[in-house]
């Protein structure tokens, strides 16, 4: 089994960077982590240092849009430790898409070495603690082969990079970090198609109502259920929150993304500050009883709502303390600067351990 390769120990700990200035940004590290699936097997080949792939020009994950990709985040705690958040909920999450889009599983364990192997050959690259940079991991599956046929791929790769980010939005999180968003006529996902998996191909279908968003000075696009078009679904690539009067609720739909992120925030609202906490259909006209808003996920954690727009309506919520303890517990939980217990921290193991 082929160990990771990793940096000769210098005076220094971490890469030559301003990580406190990072943007969420692509930035090119050293290694990615790469496996194959061919003849009924997974072949782990380690970390590579390409980060161009070559595969054939008639893969199915190109022309079919047979790909699945997750998004993690790898934080370094006071004492030095670096803790990935819930891998093995991302694993899970990833292998609910193969099995929709009729393509292998990936075991739990190659799901791990490969977190673990990319973030020890890139450990200069993680974020000191304090720095409100994170490490950002990218885990991908593509379908792929010499093919022109519709129908699933029989070879696949799993492959896993990483970048050092800031924050998704500058400036943080906060009360003067509100953002507005816009209802879309334009729909996500189909009712019983793949919006339920973290498909590639969801997210395209967000590029055209997203960038009419922004065109009207929004941050993104609220979509709507595709079928009666009345109840809230997602907040551009993230899952909608709002308190309404004690409660912290959000929608309930089967094909609304389960965000890791969002359920951790409903265990914390439910275990550790006692509010009721529930998934149903939140219809737009409730609005005019929610008293905050905000929008979930792994890029940028929570992100304050303080105006919708629905054509000629318009709704406007002032920023809710809640929102900032939700923050705080589950960054605090990340980055091992407070108590876990949910057992969400994963710890990577370090050189030589």
């Amino acid at each position: 089994m082929e160990k990771p390769r990793y940096y000769f120990p210098t005076e220094r700990d971490t890469a030559d960077l301003e990580f406190s200035d990072l943007g969420f940004d692509y930035l090119a590290c050293p290694y990615r982590f790469e496996a194959v699936f061919e003849h009924g097997l997974w072949r782990s080949r380690g970390l590579q240092e390409d980060n161009v792939m070559h595969i054939p020009e008639g893969s199915q994950c190109l022309h079919y849009g047979q790909q699945l990709f997750e998004g993690m985040k790898v934080h370094r705690g006071p004492e030095g430790k670096i803790y990935a958040f819930r891998p093995r909920d991302n694993a899970k999450r990833l292998n609910s898409g193969a099995r929709h889009l009729r393509g292998p599983e990936i075991p739990e364990a190659l799901f791990l070495r490969g977190l673990e192997e990319v973030v020890q050959g890139n450990h200069p690259y993680v974020p000191p603690h304090g720095s409100g940079a994170s490490l950002y991991v990218r885990p991908f599956y593509l379908g792929i082969g010499d093919n022109v046929g519709v129908k699933p791929a029989s070879r696949y790769v799993f492959r896993i990079f990483v970048s050092p980010v800031g924050p998704y939005y500058k400036g943080g999180f906060g009360p003067d970090q509100g953002k507005g968003f816009m209802v879309s006529k334009h729909d996500r996902a189909a009712p019983h198609g793949s919006g339920h998996i973290k498909a590639g191909g969801n997210y395209a279908a967000s590029f055209y109502p997203g960038t009419e968003a922004k065109k009207a000075g929004f941050a993104d696009a609220i979509y709507l259920d595709p079928v009666n078009r009345k109840y809230i679904e997602e907040v551009g690539a993230a899952n909608f929150l709002a308190f309404k009067g004690d409660a912290l609720i959000t929608p309930q739909s089967p094909s609304i993304l389960k965000s890791i992120t969002r359920l951790s925030l409903l265990e914390i609202a439910g275990e550790i500050f006692k509010w009721p906490a529930e998934e149903r259909e939140i219809a737009v006209d409730e609005l005019d009883e929610i008293s905050a808003a905000a929008c979930c996920g792994t890029a940028a954690v929570i992100t304050w709502i303080n105006r919708i727009v629905d054509g000629e309506r318009s709704w406007e919520f002032p920023f809710d303390e809640r929102w900032q303890q939700l923050y705080n517990t589950l960054l605090g939980i990340q980055t091992a600067t407070q108590d876990d217990p949910f057992g969400w921290r994963y710890e990577i193991p370090t050189m030589g351990s």
